[in-house]
C-alpha cells in the first residue's frame, strides 16, 4: 500500500463544503462534527480514513478488543470514568504548576487535602471546613467547575443520538505521551501511586469506546501545560496533538475487532506506529460558553469528544432536568473531589438562558443543600460497621414522601470508594422481611463508604468495571450487616410505623366488619385456619417505639464529653446474655453529635477488641456504634467458634484527636443455646443452611390489615396502581419477641377496588355488588395468603436472591411483594368466574364428574 506524506495535503475539504488549510482547522472540523458520517467525510476527504498505515492498534496490542470490551456494562457508568479522569487531571495539574512530585512525599496524601491546598489558599488547611465542596458558596464552585466542563450537542430526541465533549484544563499531554497516556490500555496504571487522585485503575479511557455510535468514534484533543513540560522541551511538547480512536471490524483471518487510533506522523516510516496528528497555537476553544460548546478558548488541557453516544435512558432527555444525565452523574459521583459544569448545547431543547447549564458537585452535597426541604427531620444519619475485618461508614437518607426520585431511580444501596459509585443493590432490598421497611422502600437512600477497606477486599467486591458488586463472603457479610443496621435503627423504625399508621389509620375502623368475616372464614373452615392463621392479629397494629426520634432538639458535642453504657456509670462493666446464633445489642449513651464516627473531618474513632489471656483482638464484625440523639447502638456477631457456656470479654474504645485518653468500655457476654429464629430473621448466611439443621420459617401469619384502594388514590401508591392491579401487600414488621424473631411476620393488604375485572363483573350484575366485591376480596387475601405461607416454608435462601429482573448490576430481589402482585395480578381475571362457578358445581352422590373416570 502506497503511504501518502501526512504534512504536504494542500488544500482539503471539510465536511461542510469549507477548506482545510492546516492541521488546526482539521482538529476544529472533527471537534464541530457530530455525527459519524462527518467524521469519516471529514478524514476521507483528507485521505486518512481509508489508509490503514495511518491507523496504530491502541495499547500497541492487535488483540485490544479482549480488553476494551470488557468494561463497564453500562453507558452512564463508563461516561463516570472520563469525568474522573478530567477531575485528577486539573488536581495533577495543580500539583505540578506548585513544584510537587505527585508521587513525592511532599504531594497531598488525600484528595480532600489536595482541595484544600490548591483551591482554598487562603484557608487554613487544618480547619474542619478545608477542602469540602459543601462549604463553598454557589459563585465559587462555578468559577472553579469552568475548569471541567461536560457539554451535549447533536442531534435531539427524534434526530438520533447525543455527542459529549468533555474538556479540562488539567494537565494536558504532549502529542509524544498520547500512547502512553490517553491511549494505554487498562492493564497499565499511570496513578496507582498517586495518594490525591479518585481513579487509579486506568479504566476512563476504554470504557466508554463500545457506546459511541457504530464505528465507536471517540475524538481527542490535548496540550500539555507549558508551565509543566518535563525536561528538556522540543518544539513538539508544545503542540497541540489530536487523534480519532474508532473500532475495526473483524476481516479475514483476524476473529475478533480491533481498536486504532488515527497515528499519520512518521507513518511513512513505520506503517502502523506514526504519532498522532498535531500543530501549533497558543489556545484552542476546547470549553463551552452558555450554549457554544466550543465558545472559550484554553490555553492547555484536553477535549474528549464521544460521538452518537449511547445514552440509554437519559440520550432523549435534557440532560439538566429531573430524568437527564446530571441526576445519574449526582448518583455514581456522590462525592466528586472538584465541580463540574455541565452545558445543554442542543438546539432542539428550549427554555430561559439560565435553564442550559449548572454545576455537578454530587450527590452528597446536593443532599446537604437541599436538607431541609426534601429531608425527614433527623437525617442523615451515619453509622461504622465492620464485615470481615473491613471498615466501613454507612450513612441514611430518608427522604420525605415523593421525595426520593429526586436523587435516584431504583438505586437503594450504593457503595462508594474515593466518592465514586461501584456498585449498588436495588430499593427492593428494604423490603426483604430481614429488614421490613417495605413502608420506606422508596424514600430510603443508603450510602456505603468502602474507601478504607484493605485492596484485596475491593477486587473481591467489586468487579474490574468497577460499576457491578461481585457476590462472596465479603458481600454476604456486609449484606447483613446492613440488613441488621436498618432493621434496629431506631429513627428509621419510628419514621416507618409514622408512615404506615398515616396509610392505615383513616381506614382501619372502615374495614374492621370485613376483616371480622373473614376471621371467621378462617376458624370456620380448619384447613384454612391450618394453612394460614398460626398467629392471631396484634392487638395494635402500630408499634410504639420507645427509640423513635424526638420532638426535642438534640444538642450534641462536636466532641464527646462521656461515652458510656446506657444506665450505668462510667468504668462500671455490662453483663449480658446472648444466643449462639444471634447478635448482640449493647446500648451506650454519649454527648456527641451524630455524625461523630462519620463526618470527613476529626471524627472519632470506634474499635471493638475481644480479649483472651490479656490479648486483645479485634472483633471482625460488627455494626455500629449507631448515633442516634445521645444514644448509640451497637450490634456485635458472636465469634464463629463460641460454644454455649463460653463467657466472652470486649472493650469498646472511643477516642478522637483531642482526647490524651480513649473512653474504654468492658461488657462481658455468656453464650447461650441457639435460638429459634423466625419471622423473616435469618441465622445462616444466605446461600444455604448450616449442615444438620432445617430451615428455620416463621412461627405464624397475622391476620392482615386490609385496606380498599379506590382509582383516586392509583397514583398515592408506589409504585402506582393501574387498572390490572389486583392485590399488593406491604411487610410491616414482626410481633410477639422483642429482637423480633421467633414472632409473628404481619403484613398490611392493600386491594385494588377499581379492578378492571371486579368493575367488569359488577357492570354485569350490578345488583350483586353486596355478594361480588367481598367475594373478591376475600379470594385475593386468601390468595394472597396461601402465597405467604408457601414462602414461609420456602429455604430463606431462596427468598431474596436475583431473578434476572433487569437490574443492570444482577443485584435483583425476587420479592414476596412483587410474586404475590403478579400472582394476583394473572388470578383476578378468573377469580370471580371461578368462585361462582364452583359454588354452582353439584355431584350427585355416587357418580363421578365427567371424565373421571377416562383414561389419559
Amino acid at each position: 500500500m502506497q503511504v501518502k506524506e501526512t504534512h504536504t495535503r494542500g488544500m482539503t475539504a471539510g465536511h461542510d463544503g469549507m477548506t482545510l488549510k492546516n492541521e488546526r482547522e482539521l482538529c476544529l472540523a472533527l471537534m464541530k462534527a457530530d455525527t459519524e458520517r462527518e467524521v469519516m467525510a471529514i478524514l476521507t476527504r483528507a485521505g486518512y480514513w481509508d489508509t490503514e498505515a495511518f491507523w496504530r492498534p491502541y495499547g500497541d496490542n492487535e488483540s485490544n478488543y479482549s480488553i476494551i470490551g470488557n468494561q463497564q456494562a453500562r453507558s452512564d457508568a463508563a461516561l463516570v470514568e472520563k469525568v474522573v479522569n478530567s477531575v485528577d487531571a486539573r488536581l495533577l495539574n495543580e500539583c505540578l504548576a506548585h513544584g510537587t512530585d505527585p508521587e513525592g512525599r511532599d504531594a497531598p496524601r488525600s484528595i480532600q487535602s489536595a482541595i484544600a491546598k490548591f483551591f482554598e489558599p487562603d484557608l487554613n488547611p487544618a480547619s474542619q471546613t478545608a477542602g469540602r465542596l459543601e462549604e463553598w458558596p454557589g459563585s465559587k464552585r462555578t468559577e472553579v467547575a469552568r475548569g471541567i466542563t461536560l457539554a451535549a450537542t447533536g442531534f435531539g430526541p427524534k434526530e438520533g443520538r447525543p455527542c459529549f465533549s468533555l474538556a479540562d484544563t488539567g494537565e494536558g499531554q504532549t502529542p509524544d505521551r498520547f500512547p502512553m497516556t490517553f491511549l494505554s490500555l487498562p492493564e497499565k496504571s499511570n496513578k496507582l501511586r498517586i495518594p490525591f487522585v479518585q481513579g487509579k485503575f486506568n479504566m476512563g479511557g476504554t470504557g466508554a469506546l463500545r457506546f459511541c455510535g457504530t464505528h465507536n468514534l471517540q475524538l481527542i484533543v490535548s496540550r500539555r501545560n507549558p508551565a509543566i513540560v518535563e525536561g528538556k522541551q522540543s518544539p513538539a511538547d508544545l503542540q497541540w496533538g489530536f487523534t480519532v480512536v474508532r473500532r475495526q471490524n473483524p476481516e479475514g483471518a483476524v476473529r475478533s475487532s480491533v481498536y486504532t487510533y488515527l497515528a499519520p506522523v512518521g507513518a511513512d516510516r513505520q506503517p502502523g506506529r506514526g504519532g498522532v496528528a498535531r500543530f501549533t497555537g497558543e489556545s484552542m476553544p476546547i470549553l463551552p460558553e452558555g450554549r457554544n460548546a466550543y465558545g472559550r478558548e484554553a490555553r492547555w488541557g484536553t477535549l474528549i469528544k464521544l460521538y452518537e453516544y449511547s445514552a440509554s435512558g437519559y440520550s432523549n432527555t435534557h440532560i439538566l432536568r429531573r430524568d437527564g444525565l446530571l441526576a445519574r452523574l449526582d448518583l455514581l459521583l456522590p462525592e466528586i473531589a472538584l465541580p463540574v459544569r455541565l452545558h445543554e448545547c442542543r438546539s432542539q431543547f428550549k427554555g430561559h438562558e439560565g435553564s442550559f447549564e449548572t454545576t455537578l458537585t454530587g450527590l452528597t452535597v446536593r443532599l446537604l443543600d437541599d436538607k431541609a426541604e426534601n429531608a425527614e427531620p433527623g437525617f442523615p444519619t451515619s453509622s461504622p460497621i465492620s464485615a470481615g475485618g473491613e471498615r466501613m461508614t454507612v450513612t441514611t437518607y430518608a427522604f420525605k414522601s415523593g421525595k426520593a426520585d429526586t436523587y435516584r431511580k431504583n438505586e437503594g444501596i450504593i457503595f462508594t470508594v474515593n466518592g465514586q459509585t461501584h456498585g449498588y443493590l436495588g430499593r427492593e432490598f428494604f423490603s426483604r422481611k430481614s429488614v421490613g421497611l417495605s413502608y420506606l422502600a422508596d424514600s430510603l437512600l443508603v450510602i456505603v463508604d468502602c474507601s478504607e477497606i484493605s485492596g484485596r477486599a475491593r477486587e473481591d467486591l467489586f468487579m474490574a468495571s468497577r460499576d457491578r458488586l461481585s457476590k462472596n463472603d465479603l458481600y454476604y457479610e456486609i449484606e447483613s450487616s446492613l440488613e441488621e443496621l436498618l432493621k434496629h435503627h431506631d429513627s428509621v423504625r419510628a419514621l416507618k410505623e409514622r408512615r404506615r399508621r398515616e396509610e392505615l389509620e383513616s381506614r382501619l375502623g372502615d374495614e374492621k366488619p370485613l376483616e371480622d368475616i373473614l376471621e371467621s372464614l378462617l376458624k370456620q373452615y380448619p384447613t384454612l385456619s391450618t394453612l394460614f392463621l398460626k398467629g392471631q392479629r396484634a392487638s395494635n397494629p402500630f408499634k410504639t417505639d420507645k427509640g423513635g426520634v424526638s420532638d426535642v432538639l438534640y444538642d450534641g458535642k462536636r466532641y464527646p464529653t462521656f461515652f458510656h453504657f446506657k444506665g450505668k456509670e462510667y468504668g462500671t462493666e455490662l453483663s449480658r446474655e446472648s444466643h449462639v446464633n444471634m447478635r448482640c445489642r449493647i446500648s451506650f449513651e454519649t454527648d456527641a453529635v451524630n455524625d461523630y464516627f462519620s463526618r470527613t473531618v476529626d471524627r472519632g474513632e470506634f474499635h471493638l477488641f475481644l480479649v483472651a489471656n490479656g490479648n486483645r483482638a479485634p472483633v471482625r464484625s460488627y455494626v455500629g456504634p449507631n448515633l442516634q440523639n445521645g444514644v448509640a447502638n451497637l450490634s456485635v456477631q458472636l465469634p464463629g467458634n463460641a460454644c454455649v457456656g463460653d463467657k466472652l470479654h470486649f472493650v469498646a474504645m472511643v477516642s478522637d484527636n483531642t482526647r490524651i485518653e480513649a473512653f474504654e468500655n468492658a461488657f462481658t457476654v455468656k453464650v447461650k443455646e441457639a435460638a429459634d429464629v423466625g419471622g423473616g430473621g435469618r441465622s445462616t448466611p444466605r446461600g444455604g443452611k448450616k449442615e444438620g439443621e432445617d430451615a428455620s420459617v416463621p412461627t405464624g401469619i397475622a391476620l392482615p390489615n386490609i385496606k380498599r384502594v379506590k382509582e383516586a388514590d392509583w397514583e398515592v401508591q408506589k409504585p402506582p396502581f393501574d387498572k390490572y392491579t389486583a392485590l399488593r401487600i406491604k411487610h410491616a414488621g414482626v410481633e410477639g419477641t422483642e429482637n423480633g424473631s421467633g414472632g409473628t411476620d404481619v403484613y398490611d393488604f392493600f386491594v385494588n377496588m377499581d379492578n378492571l375485572y371486579l368493575k367488569s363483573e359488577l357492570k354485569v350484575s350490578p345488583s350483586q355488588s353486596e355478594i361480588l366485591t367481598p367475594r373478591f376480596i376475600y379470594g385475593l387475601v386468601l390468595f394472597g395468603l396461601g402465597l405467604i405461607q408457601d414462602d414461609a416454608r420456602a429455604a430463606p435462601a431462596t427468598s431474596d436472591e436475583p431473578n434476572g429482573d433487569g437490574n443492570p448490576d444482577g443485584n435483583g430481589v425476587n420479592g414476596l411483594e412483587k410474586q404475590v402482585e403478579r400472582a394476583t395480578r394473572a388470578v383476578a381475571p378468573v377469580l370471580l368466574p371461578m368462585i361462582d362457578a364452583l359454588g354452582g358445581l353439584q355431584i350427585e352422590p355416587g357418580v363421578e364428574p365427567a371424565g373421571a373416570g377416562e383414561e389419559t
